[in-house]
């Protein structure tokens, strides 16, 4: 009978051990849960402090995934043509940025807004960005000190960071610089942040190119904002440069200034020789 109350006692004391271990687990997932409605609570109050970024409406949408393509680098949000999303609308984010601390200063956590990207392709109810990392990706941008116009290529998935290209050698550029949208491209409005220079520089022939690191940190990006501006694709669309689209110049062959004067001269002598009216 001792045995059988000990078995018994043993059995309790499991049921209840094994009780508690569902209880700490079940408080460890509604504490992850909490901290992650926090983070997003957080980013939804900041986007309620967006600044303006363009003259345009704006849509929030959320980051549902992130194609890992090794040739296209796409991000696919929740918010489609239903949603009033059209292709080659540009797309940016807003996140949190530390500063570091610098001449006595604190370090400072400050609001940014970046560029994504555009939208390439759209749905009902989701969409394809095309982020400028890609390696399909062009952005005209503008080096903000000097105003001078630069192209933005993405280098992804070879490289993550972007270079600006085409950039005149006359330009001086220094790592730290800020880059933004030139609104050149038709797409982009103008002087939306875009990233800084980095520490690589190269001065090739008559330009020169720069790494450039993004201000918005893709590994980081959950929700971003679609700018619905209505781009005039048919602009975007040029014709080919063939001999069937570009018609052929007619030159007519110079003639030597002699030739030009000569009918002057027999005109002036036939009217010497005309005998006057009477």
């Amino acid at each position: 009978s001792r045995f059988v109350d000990s078995y018994g006692t043993y059995e309790a004391v499991r049921s209840e051990r094994d009780a508690l271990r569902e209880k700490v687990k079940s408080n460890l997932d509604t504490q992850v849960e909490l901290i992650r409605l926090r983070e997003e609570n957080i980013k939804l109050r900041q986007f309620l402090q967006l600044p303006p970024v363009s003259n345009h409406p704006v849509l929030q949408a959320e980051v549902i995934s992130q194609d890992p393509d090794n040739w296209f680098r796409t991000i696919i949000i929740n918010k489609g043509s239903a949603d009033g999303v059209a292709t080659y609308m540009p797309v940016v984010a807003l996140q949190t940025v530390t500063l570091p601390a610098e001449n006595n200063k604190p370090a400072e956590t400050k609001l940014v807004v970046g560029i994504v990207g555009k939208v390439i392709q759209v749905n009902p109810h989701s969409a394809r960005i095309l982020p400028l990392t890609d390696q399909f990706s062009r952005i005209g941008v503008n080096v903000k000190k000097t105003g001078h116009w630069a192209l933005l290529n993405g280098q992804s998935p070879h490289q993550d960071a972007p270079l600006i290209d085409y950039l005149s050698l006359g330009v001086f550029i220094s790592q730290g610089d800020e880059i933004v949208t030139s609104g050149g491209d038709g797409i982009f409005p103008r002087w939306l942040p875009v990233g800084t220079v980095g520490k690589r520089i190269e001065r090739l022939g008559s330009f020169q190119k720069a790494e450039i690191t993004p201000i918005i940190d893709f590994k980081k990006l959950d929700f971003v904002i679609v700018i619905q501006k209505k781009v005039d694709t048919e602009s975007l669309n040029f014709l080919p440069l063939k001999p069937d689209t570009v018609e052929e110049p007619k030159l007519q062959p110079a003639v030597p200034a002699a030739q030009k004067a000569k009918p002057e001269k027999e005109e002036g002598e036939a009217a010497a020789e005309k005998p006057a009216a009477k």
